[in-house]
């Protein structure tokens, strides 16, 4: 029976491209967080983040309203690796949301955290993982990513597109890493590159529960070992206003579709279930 791997998933992208969070015209220092589980690969993940946004523009104008910028930091752990950092975001236009973040990681050195390959053109899947159990290593990586959502809503359709560029940097000497984010090979120092688009249909009722459901498509290339990942799904996600416990408000998700193009899942399914909340100070 394969060792159900514990990794960490791109959270924050999933947050900035499907919410529309219950907005505040006043000042905002709030903690967010997340756990999610995944299939194919399996996993489990958890994350927080808390941060300070300054809504600077508040308005009747289609380009020109909500407008903020924001600082914090983040967090996220389990027994592949550990991740620490801090972020900068503003929109500078209604229509754009630009990110930059840096991730400082712990590799713990077990479910395939920091395994290595001599090239890039077997397979890397679960059996070549299992088969290779106890040859992780221990180290510490950075990241370096930045981001750019551009989004629009026309009545009850939002759209939103995410790009996103990531520098890695792995310890020892490679040639080449398995990156558990996003099951690739990278090199030691790499460029990775991701788009998302989205195409969602919105529901809300009186009570400040909003829904949003719809297609989206995901690309992914990684620059030095020019692997790609293709994949099409649909999402589905709800945010509720109201109190829970202590959270002033929650949000679950599910989004599942099938890889078009990846080297050990083409043509194979997937789902990533989550459930999270926030908390407003």
């Amino acid at each position: 029976m394969c060792k159900v791997r514990l990794l960490l998933s791109t959270l924050f992208i999933i947050s900035i491209v499907l919410s529309s969070r219950v907005y505040s015209e006043e000042d905002l220092l709030r903690v967010e967080m997340d756990a999610v589980g995944l299939y194919n690969p399996m996993g489990l993940s958890f994350s927080a983040s808390a941060y300070y946004r300054d809504n600077y523009e508040i308005n009747d104008s289609i380009l020109w309203n909500q407008l903020y910028w924001q600082t914090g930091g983040q967090i996220a752990a389990n027994p592949a690796y550990q991740r620490a950092g801090v972020h900068f975001e503003w929109v500078p236009i209604t229509v754009l949301q630009a990110r930059i973040q840096y991730d400082r990681y712990y590799f713990s050195g077990d479910y395939g955290t920091l395994l290595t390959f001599n090239n890039t053109d077997g397979p890397f899947g679960d059996d070549e993982i299992k088969a290779r159990e106890g040859e992780e290593q221990s180290g510490y990586g950075d990241r370096y990513l930045s981001s750019i959502t551009l989004r629009a809503k026309l009545g009850n359709v939002v759209i939103r597109n995410v790009s996103q560029l990531s520098k890695y940097e792995f310890p020892g000497l490679g040639p080449y890493y398995l990156e558990r984010e996003y099951e690739l090979l990278m090199a030691q120092t790499d460029y990775l590159f991701s788009n998302q688009f989205y195409l969602l249909f919105e529901s809300q009722n009186n009570k400040g529960r909003k829904r949003f459901f719809g297609p989206y498509y995901d690309y992914v290339r990684v620059r030095e070992t020019r692997l790609e990942r293709e994949r099409l799904g649909v999402t589905f996600y709800q945010e509720n206003s109201s109190a829970w416990g202590f959270l002033n408000s929650t949000r679950w998700y599910v989004q599942g579709g099938v890889y078009l193009t990846e080297r050990n899942r083409q043509d194979e399914a997937y789902l990533v279930v989550g459930f999270g909340g926030d908390y407003d100070f």
